[in-house]
């Protein structure tokens, strides 16, 4: 049986269990032979379901993709077919046996059970699904296909462009030339173009593509390589009635950003007066304990790779940051970060304030003039930016901060690795009820001093 019939299908079974639900509800109970009102009833009620079903989209998800919104969609058809089909039968017909509630349950039952058996059986499961051809040889185009069995699309092979090699594709049977993509098409009744043509390929070649799904009414996904920028975000635009791709690094800012920058406003200015005696007590302490200045001003990378200088209380020795290179060996953070646990350039007081993070507190000043947030990746030295990976700055894509995940659950136990990807977790995940729950967690993380 060809899957391009599965709607037809199913929409006829739909409407024999229709038949049976009305006929368990007593619709021809009482009628004669010749009778046409049961079959007037009957007919009323399948064309109402086949509107209305359309209507709403039940035969647009299979139940063998998705079983509970197959369900949903059905449950929605159904009542308001029976609502409207039964008035006017009602309204229409006069039997006595006939039983409206009975016949809501039971065609309810009957379009449930046959959904079911439809997602659970073999025809079901390949009829549900979209067979795709993926046009294109390239990175894009593998990460696309790669698509597991089960899931909805059903990738049936690849078609490539001319100055195209099958190197990166070697999962996919070729099926033939892109000349010959018309009766591609037709023979393997695809039902969309996954269209991700590499940087060798022809434009021109490509717009043919185009062309060719669309006269055979072909639905078309485009992914072109050059949009191999998973840290952008890409999205259509128009100009002149001309469709294009805005692409972008800045985010929109949202009602949830300005609640984010109201919190860091307010919680940087409470927290600056809060805390004022123990503000008060650290400088004291770094001013009597070592020669120098209480504050330490570093250059800090923030978001977009603009820099600031970053306050904290200083717990070195005047001149150990040029000593660092001299360290390097030393470290116990691998990577572009620098840790050392017992460093030998930190003072006694300078120790203490590290132990419990309260050097970092004059980092509230940096929150409340907007060069850092309370929640966020922690802000690098711009030597550690220079030896980022491509996929590590984009840790430097958002505002940095006081406190982050790392903060709370790595620390120094974890890899530089893995310290950055917390950092993209959280800019990927990001919401004003995590900043929450890490600020909550932060005050248990600096009271166990496990800072260095």
């Amino acid at each position: 049986m060809s899957r391009s019939l599965h709607p037809i299908v199913s929409s006829l079974a739909d409407c024999v269990g229709i038949l049976l639900a009305l006929a368990l509800a007593g619709l021809w109970d009482d009628a004669s032979a010749s009778g046409l009102g049961p079959l007037i009833v009957a007919l009323m009620f399948a064309l109402v379901w086949l509107v209305i079903a359309n209507r709403i989209g039940a035969y647009r998800v299979p139940p063998s993709r998705n079983l509970a919104l197959s369900l949903r969609r059905m449950t929605e058809a159904w009542c308001a077919s029976w609502g409207i089909a039964g008035v006017l039968s009602l309204s229409t017909v006069s039997n006595t046996h006939f039983s409206i509630w009975l016949a809501l349950v039971a065609g309810l039952t009957a379009l449930t059970v046959l959904r079911m058996t439809f997602a659970i059986t073999r025809w079901g499961k390949v009829a549900g699904r979209t067979r795709a051809l993926v046009i294109g040889s390239c990175t894009s185009a593998r990460a696309v296909s790669n698509t597991d069995p089960a899931a909805d699309m059903d990738v049936v092979g690849l078609v490539m462009f001319t100055n195209e090699t099958a190197t990166a594709m070697p999962h996919l049977r070729q099926l033939g030339t892109i000349d010959a993509l018309p009766q591609i098409l037709r023979q393997h009744e695809i039902d969309v173009a996954v269209v991700s043509p590499s940087d060798a390929a022809l434009t021109g070649e490509v717009r043919t593509v185009f062309r060719t799904c669309s006269d055979l009414g072909l639905a078309v996904q485009y992914f072109p390589s050059f949009l191999d920028v998973d840290h952008l975000r890409v999205n259509l635009t128009w100009s002149a009635d001309r469709p294009g791709l805005n692409v972008q690094n800045l985010t929109t800012p949202t009602v949830a950003h300005l609640c984010k920058r109201a919190i860091d406003v307010v919680g940087a200015g409470f927290g600056l007066i809060a805390l004022l005696p123990v503000l008060a007590a650290c400088a004291l302490g770094v001013k009597l304990t070592s020669p120098g200045p209480v504050f330490f001003r570093q250059e800090r990378v923030g978001m977009g790779e603009r820099r600031f200088q970053c306050l904290k209380f200083r717990t070195m020795r005047v001149g150990a940051h040029a000593q660092q290179d001299l360290l390097r060996s030393s470290s116990s953070q691998d990577g572009p970060a620098f840790k050392m646990a017992s460093d030998p350039r930190i003072t006694r007081i300078g120790r203490l304030l590290r132990k419990f993070s309260l050097d970092e507190l004059p980092q509230l000043i940096n929150v409340l003039v907007g060069d850092m947030s309370l929640v966020g990746p922690r802000p690098p030295i711009p030597t550690e930016v220079d030896r980022y990976l491509w996929w590590q700055r984009r840790r430097v894509s958002v505002k940095p901060g006081l406190t982050c995940l790392w903060q709370v659950y790595g620390r120094n136990r974890v890899s530089f690795k893995r310290w950055v990807e917390m950092d993209l977790f959280y800019i990927d995940n990001w919401s004003l009820w995590l900043d929450l729950k890490l600020i909550a967690h932060t005050f248990r993380a600096v009271l166990r001093g496990t800072g260095m």
